[in-house]
């Protein structure tokens, strides 16, 4: 008879292994790897709110999964419409992620969270700029697709559009 340690034992990793996804690596990254998409998703936009209502002072919450974005930040003026993405790596692909569903319309700022085999990265950008980004795209019926690639993160060829981390976020929270 089979017992659950035979499953346990049994178990193919090989599709976490081959995308470089570890414990070892980054146990964050590992255990984000593990969830469902919603799940995922919806523990990524607490994190997001958290963080800026933490830097910023500013009253923020997620919405309900039917809203058109995820994250309200009431500011003194006006409310603020955020939107979160987060992208495993690409499988097969080294260092290329892909943003989908991306309405720019929707929303004042695009938070990118990168789950990458060495831990989250996480950058945002105005909805203007996204706007931009995807002038030349063809828009599917849920909106626009972005390839991220780490390499040309790092590069700065993204730094025309895409703030690097939550350090910066002062500018649109002073």
């Amino acid at each position: 008879m089979m017992t659950l340690s035979d499953v346990r034992k049994f178990a193919p990793n090989t599709k976490f292994e081959q995308t470089g996804y570890s414990q070892e690596r980054s146990a964050v990254s590992w255990e984000l790897k593990k969830l469902g998409r919603i799940d995922r998703a919806t523990r990524i936009e607490n994190f997001i709110a958290n963080e800026i209502q933490e830097r910023s002072g500013y009253d923020c919450y997620v919405t309900a999964p039917s809203c058109s974005w995820d994250i309200t930040a009431n500011l003194e003026n006006k409310p603020v419409k955020i939107e979160v993405k987060s992208s495993l790596l690409k499988q097969g692909v080294e260092a290329s992620y892909v943003i989908q569903n991306v309405k720019y319309k929707m929303f004042d700022y695009l938070f990118i969270v990168l789950v990458t085999p060495e831990g989250t990265r996480v950058g945002w950008a105005y909805s203007k700029d996204i706007r931009d980004l995807c002038c030349d795209k063809t828009e599917n019926c849920n909106g626009y697709s972005i390839s991220i690639s780490t390499r040309k993160w790092d590069d700065g060829c993204y730094d025309e559009w895409l703030f690097d981390g939550m350090d910066d976020i002062d500018i649109f929270f002073p």
